[in-house]
């Protein structure tokens, strides 16, 4: 039976500056590893958190594994006070899709430094 925790691999251009988008976020740093010459961080949402994202170079990861690191992920999160959350992300300087409402349910998306979409919904 699988468990609750989930690690997502994100492959990036510039893992440091990866880190510190989801930092400006309020995301907090679990894990800084070097492997074979090359940065490895995972970040969550908060220390507690059951989903992790694990940022590698994307040109690693290509040379290491050809193709696998060409899908985006599609990452769905959930808040409890959406709209503070939306206007904190409004505040920092990334690209913020509209709040908008589906049935009864707001909703927005961003995009990260490497052009990655990420849903938000409200819980």
């Amino acid at each position: 039976m699988f468990s609750n925790k989930v690690q997502i691999s994100l492959f990036v251009g510039d893992v440091q500056k990866a880190v510190a988008f989801w930092q400006s976020i309020d995301f907090v740093v679990i894990d800084t590893q070097e492997t074979d010459g090359t940065l490895v961080v995972e970040v969550a949402p908060n220390k507690g958190a059951e989903i992790h994202f694990v940022i590698y170079d994307r040109n690693f990861i290509e040379e290491q594994s050809p193709g696998v690191a060409t899908n985006p992920p599609q990452v769905m999160f959930f808040a409890e006070n959406i709209t503070d959350l939306y206007k904190k992300m409004q505040s920092i300087p990334i690209e913020v899709g509209e709040l908008i409402q589906l049935e009864e349910t707001l909703v927005f998306n961003f995009v990260d430094p490497d052009g990655n979409y990420f849903a938000v919904s409200e819980a």
